[in-house]
């Protein structure tokens, strides 16, 4: 199977596209020949009516490479209304306060070339004990690893690890026999 934007999609992002997380983030490549701002638009317009948004968060002309993040707005402003994350957003430099602010902050560290912003576990549905860990500690090996890297809760990390693994074997599965992207997708 060719690799496209909408396979990889379903790869990465099949816990997003099920309501199983908040959100996923994935990095792809684009064809000299195609037009990723076209390909990107398609897939929005394909996903919106599901609730689903795609943004580029950041992109490299010259290796023609998008970050992509696909998440659920109203889950991710969820996530951002928890006091203890907005505060831990507002001590590591964040003015925002709504999800496009802080997603646009995120943008341009990353145009800026600043160290990855790793707070950006947050906006992914990580626990933020565990993004905490990984910012102080980012060689420690927590105690597990999955969609993330888990320092406490071994148990209940692992279970969610396994069942975003089951959700994104089954996604794969239904897209190989046909299942179109917009049917995957969950309102």
């Amino acid at each position: 199977m060719t690799i496209t934007l909408e396979t990889e999609l379903v790869r990465q992002c099949a816990p997003t596209l099920a309501g199983l997380k908040a959100a996923n983030l994935f990095r792809f490549r684009f064809g000299c020949s195609e037009d990723p701002f076209a390909q990107v638009e398609a897939i929005r317009q394909s996903l919106e009516p599901k609730g689903i948004q795609v943004e580029i968060l950041s992109f490299d002309c010259l290796h023609r490479c998008a970050l992509l993040y696909v998440y659920r707005p109203h889950r991710l402003s969820h996530l951002l209304t928890d006091p203890e994350s907005s505060s831990f957003l507002k001590r590591r430099g964040y003015r925002g306060t709504t999800a496009r602010e802080i997603l646009h902050e995120i943008s341009l560290h990353l145009a800026n070339r600043d160290p990855f912003p790793h707070e950006i576990g947050i906006l992914l549905d990580y626990p933020l004990e565990d993004v905490k860990a990984y910012m102080a500690a980012p060689r420690s090996k927590g105690v597990c690893s999955g969609c993330w890297k888990a320092y406490r809760n071994r148990e209940q990390a692992e279970c969610y690890f396994a069942k975003c693994q089951k959700c994104t074997r089954i996604y794969w599965r239904c897209y190989c026999t046909g299942t179109p992207l917009s049917k995957l997708a969950v309102a």
